[in-house]
């Protein structure tokens, strides 16, 4: 858990944030109850902790782990 206590600047957390409302509001997330809103964001923060700022990536990455949780 120290990769998430960084610090962000103010575009990297609207970044994160939207990337993680767009997943929870997906019908890939809403599905599937095995992944939760929280897993999702640690997901995100630890992207973005190895250097990942850009959206869709962010997104692409957090769909990935919510097919591997299928």
């Amino acid at each position: 858990m120290d990769e998430l206590k960084q610090k962000y600047d103010a575009p990297t957390v609207a970044v994160m944030r939207q990337a993680l409302n767009d997943v929870i509001k997906d019908h890939r997330f809403l599905v599937r109850k095995s992944v939760t809103p929280l897993e999702v964001a640690v997901h995100i923060l630890q992207q973005a902790a190895s250097g990942e700022r850009d959206l869709n990536r962010l997104k692409s990455s957090a769909f990935e782990k919510l097919s591997a949780a299928a």
